[in-house]
Formats: structure tokens, sequence, C-alpha cells
């Protein structure tokens, strides 16, 4: 297996849990002469030791400068090196460019960068170690991918806002598809960053702060954590040195002033003070969580989740239309169940995506895809296209006209066992995903803001079907606001649905 290391980080959150983070963003901000860039040339040296290929991606500096700045590292075969600026202004779109981006040379670089993971993926070990790694297991011998923007200041400073926002949440959905792992640089401190933050902090998975103490003529430069995905904010550092030869000597994990205690059922580091239940340490938030699923399922199968457990999707779920009603027949019933179960089947999004989970709800079922945000509207689509065709030989006087509600969402849910241990979703994510479907009335597609929001961001192509509906309060007194998305004639429902007008 191929191992990614981000520096400082097993003495700010312990190596099991270091060890563990080798997908997701990272957001590195720091001051002038705080060592970002050095920090980055660390993370690519480490990662490049451990066989992981790596990406550096820096719009300021010159291919011989980057030469330079990598003369520690005597193979340069599996880094590759992009400046966006000197990208050219013309994209293939054989590749699937990013058009939406909306930039040619920014379209360009994602599409390269695409390009470099794919050939990597590709390509068969160049060790002798590495080869047999593969005749055991080839799965295990795909190399991880490492991003490293440095800086988005620079980039900012270059191209207009929205498309390098656009162009940093094509990127997260690419770490996403690949399980790589990207870091991402600022210049400046977490307050001289606030209104970037806000509109990218959903996409960063763990944030960390360079701080810079001077006395006298000692420097001292600190690793700070400011946030970690799951878990509340509360900073925790480490003090560290930059060597002569540009190496960053870090505070070991035993002499690391900050020991986190670990969630009982996320396992995820618990920054704030913890709350136990069962002599066990958790998030605040997930306490009762645990507590619903240990008294649906049972403490012992409630699943030891970790990173690999604790999955955020995006959720499609869909029931039939008034399949309660009694004036069906029992035999309609399952005529109406088993055409949904086949169209959705034969739905080339479901039959080509292979990372998702599938849970039949009785009169419909919920869809949780790893990857794509994409993927619950596009199968949304296909599914009413699907209907369409099925009812041009159904009518509604003999109950057999087979209509349907579909809500979208996206966020975290966590695998437990059934009574019979298969593995089962429940969280937020799936809760959600429900909830919305619920708003809706027959032909409707809805989507949480969250998941909406993300696509709208994604392409525009989406903001001709997508459609805000308002503010809507769920169960428990809960408001989200919601979405609509249809396309006259080929799917959706226009009609603004009638919990809205009550």
């Amino acid at each position: 297996m191929h191992e990614v290391r981000i520096p400082g980080l097993s003495s700010l959150v312990g190596q099991a849990t270091a060890d563990k983070t080798d997908s997701g963003i990272i957001l590195l901000m720091s001051p002038p002469g705080g060592g970002k860039t050095l920090f980055c040339r660390q993370m690519i040296t480490d990662c490049l030791q451990s066989e992981s290929r790596c990406i550096y991606i820096n719009s300021s500096i010159t291919p011989k400068e980057f030469e330079n700045l990598f003369n520690n590292i005597a193979d340069l075969k599996n880094l590759k090196f992009l400046n966006p600026y000197l990208m050219p202004d013309v994209i293939n779109k054989e590749d699937g460019g990013s058009t939406s981006i909306n930039d040619t040379k920014l379209s360009a670089a994602l599409q390269e960068i695409r390009k470099f993971i794919n050939d990597w993926s590709s390509s068969g070990p160049n060790t002798a170690e590495g080869m047999q790694k593969e005749s055991a297991s080839t799965i295990n011998y795909l190399p991880k991918c490492v991003i490293v923007l440095d800086s988005l200041t620079h980039l900012l400073t270059i191209f207009e806002e929205d498309k390098v926002l656009k162009f940093v949440n094509a990127l997260s959905f690419v770490t996403k598809e690949f399980e790589a792992l990207a870091l991402i640089t600022m210049a400046g401190t977490q307050s001289g960053n606030e209104s970037i933050l806000n509109k990218l902090s959903s996409i960063f998975d763990i944030v960390l702060e360079i701080d810079i103490q001077k006395e006298n003529d000692k420097v001292t430069r600190k690793l700070k954590l400011l946030s970690i995905k799951g878990a509340s904010s509360k900073s925790s550092s480490t003090t560290f040195n930059i060597e002569e030869d540009g190496a960053l000597e870090f505070e070991t994990e035993l002499t690391a002033k900050s020991k986190l205690s670990i969630c009982g059922l996320c396992k995820a580091p618990i920054l704030e003070e913890p709350e136990y239940y069962l002599d066990m340490p958790f998030h605040h938030n997930h306490v009762t969580i645990y507590q619903k699923l240990a008294g649906a399922f049972g403490p012992a199968r409630v699943s030891d989740v970790g990173p690999s457990g604790v999955i955020d999707a995006s959720f499609f779920f869909v029931d039939v239309v008034g399949l309660s009603d009694p004036a069906l027949s029992v035999r309609r019933q399952i005529e109406k169940i088993e055409a949904l179960n086949d169209m959705i089947g034969h739905c080339q999004i479901f039959k080509k995506t292979s990372d998702k989970r599938v849970l039949p709800t009785g009169d419909g079922m919920a869809i949780g895809f790893m990857l794509s945000p994409e993927s619950p509207l596009q199968l949304g689509i296909e599914l009413h296209q699907a209907l369409k065709k099925y009812n041009e030989h159904t009518n509604k006087e003999d109950g057999s006209f087979l209509d349907v509600r579909i809500g979208l969402a996206s966020g975290s849910v966590f695998i437990v066992n059934d009574v019979n241990s298969n593995q089962n979703i429940w969280g937020p994510g799936i809760i959600f995903a429900r909830r919305v479907m619920d708003v809706g009335d027959g032909g409707h597609i809805l989507l949480a803001g969250t998941l909406a929001e993300s696509l709208l961001a994604l392409d525009d192509k989406y903001r001709n079907i997508i459609n805000l509906l308002g503010e809507y309060q769920v169960k428990h007194g809960q408001t989200i606001k919601i979405y609509s998305a249809y396309s006259p004639n080929e799917f959706g429902n226009p009609v603004k649905p009638l919990r809205f007008k009550s």
C-alpha cells in the first residue's frame, strides 16, 4: 500500500489518525516567512519517498524555478509541475474538458491534472517490489496521488475570483473521484481570509495555519490545527524548525502537548472537551446519534466505522405515489414496485456506477452515490424519461399509471450492521433526502439546498433546470432550502408542491 504523509499532522492528532488521512482537501494558511512553500516541498518529498505520485501547481514560478525548488529530489518522473498561467488557451474537448469553469487556462489545467492521474493509474509498477505487490494484489498497488496548489492567493491575483472558486470546487471532485489528497495554501491568516473561507469552507477536510512568534533574534514557528471535519474547532499546535537544507523538523508525537481523544462513533479526533457515554468519548453531537443506533441495532452491531465507515455521499430517494391506496390490489402494488426497480436497474448511471449503496424501502428505494454529486440528479432524469415511455401503455383509471416523487440530498452517513449482520447506512444525508422527497408531489425531483448549490457551482448547465422553491420547515422544526429540477416535457414537475402552497 502507498502512503501519503502530511508534515506535522501526527504531532497534532496522533500517528494512528494521521496514517488514516490519505484523501480529501487540506488548507494551509501562513503569513509571510511562515514557510508554506517549504511545507509543500516537504510534503511532496515525503510522499514521493512512499511511492506516491505528486502534482505541484504554482502560478508564480517557471519550470526552471520548479526544478531548483525540488533539487533535493533526484528523480522527478513521479512529480509533475503545472503553472495555470502558462497553460494554452485551448482545451481538448475530447478529454471531457471542464468548460464550466469558463476559463480556458484553468480548464486546461484541470484536464492536465486528470490526464496525469489517469496515466498513473493505468501504468504498471516500476520497481521489483512493486511487481511483487501487483502480483499479490493489483488494487493495493495503485499509486496514491497528492495534488499541491501553492498558492490560492496568487491564483486569485491572476484569474477572476468566481472562476478560481469553480476551479477549486472542481478540484475537490477530482480528489473524491480518484481518492486523492490535495493541499491548498493561502497567504495570510484565518481572519484575513474570512471571505474566501466562507465560500470554500465546506470542501476542506482539515484547516491548518502557521503561526510565527519572534522574541529577540529567535523565531518560533507553530503549525496549528484549526479544524478537522467531524470535530469542533479548537486549536492545537506543534512547533517546527526549518533546517539549513529547507527540510522541516517537527515536534515528535512523543513530545507533543496535545493528545486528542477519539470519538467512539466516527473515530475522528475530538478537539473540544469530549462527552462520555458508557465510558467512551464522543463529540457532543454524536452522543445522541450513537444512542439511537445502539437502541435500534444494539451496541455490538454499531460498526467500528472509522474513516472508511463514515461515508460522505449524495443520495437519491424515491417512492411510488399512492402505493398505500386501499383501492389498489396487492398484485398491482407489486407490479408498480417491480416496474420501478426494473427501470432504475436499466438506467445507465445506475449500471455504470459501481461505488454506491442501495437500500430498498418497501415503496421505493434509497441510493447513495459515493463519488459524484451529479449522479442522483442524472438518475432522476433518466428515471423520468423511462417513466414517460412506460406510462404510454398505462392509465389512471385502472391504477396502472406509475407516478413517483424523488428527493436528493448530500451528507454523511454511518455504516451499521443490521440484525442479519448485513451492512446498512443511517445518518443525516439519507434522512435529508427522505425529508426533501416527502415535501414533493408526483413528478417532482426536489433537491436539498447544499446539493443543489454544489451542482450550480459545478456546471452552468444546471442553472437552466434547477430552480429555488424557497425555505421549508421539515421535521423537528428544522428549516431547509429546497430546489426543484425540471425541464418542460422532459422531466420534473414545474408546479410548486402543495405543501409550499399551504
